[in-house]
């Protein structure tokens, strides 16, 4: 094993090194390299390969989490353990949540327990790039097979087009539903595939938003006019407040009302029949804000971030709604490239609120 421990007391660096050789011994060979300062350890992780960074947060030309930072950023590969001699817990949490795999206090560790910590973050990272290569081929598996479906699928709704244009006046009111519902199924279908492909497209960083300066009170109309045949099926009420000056934001028109449909074809689909559905939208200081509100079965709070997730759908009162559990992670994804965030307030039985913030300009 080789690592690289920056260090620029020289005591300390002595010491680490022969607390791991002693704790090695005969059946483990490390080989500890040394820098005094984060530019030069930058310039070895350049030069040599190394398995692991033993990193303080103190050098002379950096400090804090910024030192780590810049280290993760030109070596996001590498596995970090901070020894730090700062015993922080606040700072610890940091770390870990910026990308060290352990935080280490120098004068409470030993041997063992560093070797230990190299060793387990040496293999978390191993596993962590396992994950996300399977993650890429999954990503690549669904773009390609959509592509591919893309094709037939479009062949059977033109030809179901074509059968249901030319009808006969005689034809039997079973075989016209079902002629119906294969027109229904293929809209459907391209509705999921649309969305394969726009899960793989965020995944991989190839969407590319088409900015335009426009007012977003047109958007969110065009959203509303989409759903409301929905919400009139089920005798549902939909409450739309706009303010009557125009809200001017830099957004993709199609990506936003993408969204917004989601959000909106959501609330329909969890509200019950004669219930309420509501959307605000509002203009602040420096940003846009649109809420989009149902009285449905709500959302346990242990579940209010996993339904962003793809693939993930929540369990319980409101689990027998037909969906494919992308919906939510393609409108956070497309929230996130104008610059914004996309939050749920809910409990159960207590409804939903969904609220995205942009800002107005970019």
């Amino acid at each position: 094993m080789r690592a690289l421990l920056i260090e620029d007391n020289p005591g300390d660096a002595r010491l680490i090194r022969e607390m791991l050789r002693d704790a090695g011994g005969t059946a483990t060979s490390i080989e500890v390299l040394v820098a005094s300062r984060l530019s030069e350890g930058l310039d070895q992780l350049q030069r040599d390969n190394v398995d692991l960074v033993l990193l303080d947060l103190t050098l002379p030309d950096s400090s804090g989490l910024e030192t780590f930072d810049r280290l993760y950023a030109a070596a996001p590969s590498t596995p970090v353990v901070v020894l730090s001699g700062l015993a922080d817990e606040t700072v610890a949490i940091n770390a870990v949540h910026h990308g060290a795999q352990d935080y280490l206090v120098k004068g409470q560790v030993d041997g063992g327990s560093i070797l230990r910590s190299m060793r387990y973050a040496i293999e978390r990272q191993r596993l962590e790039a396992a994950r996300t290569e399977l993650e890429h081929q999954r990503d690549e598996f669904f773009s390609s097979v959509s592509h591919d479906l893309r094709t037939p699928l479009a062949a059977i709704k033109a030809t179901i087009g074509v059968v249901l244009a030319n009808e006969p006046a005689n034809m039997p009111p079973g075989l016209h539903r079902l002629l119906g519902n294969i027109d229904l199924a293929a809209d459907e279908m391209t509705q999921l595939i649309e969305d394969l492909l726009e899960v793989a497209r965020l995944q991989s960083g190839r969407v590319e938003l088409w900015r335009s300066h426009l007012d977003v009170r047109e958007v969110v109309q065009r959203a509303v006019r989409a759903v409301e045949p929905l919400i009139v099926q089920r005798s549902q009420t939909l409450d739309v407040q706009v303010p009557d000056a125009a809200v001017m934001a830099d957004v993709d028109a199609e990506r936003l009302g993408r969204v917004l449909s989601n959000l909106l074809g959501n609330a329909q689909k969890y509200a019950p029949e004669h219930g309420h559905i509501a959307v605000r939208l509002n203009s602040g200081p420096r940003a846009v804000c649109i809420a989009v509100s149902d009285d449905g079965p709500g959302i346990p709070v242990e579940q209010q971030e996993r339904i962003f997730e793809r693939f993930y759908r929540g369990r319980g009162s409101a689990g027998s709604v037909v969906g494919t559990g992308l919906g939510l992670a393609i409108a956070r994804g497309l929230v996130e490239l104008h610059g914004g965030t996309l939050s749920v307030e809910s409990a159960p039985g207590a409804g939903s609120t969904f609220t995205v913030h942009l800002p107005e300009s970019a």
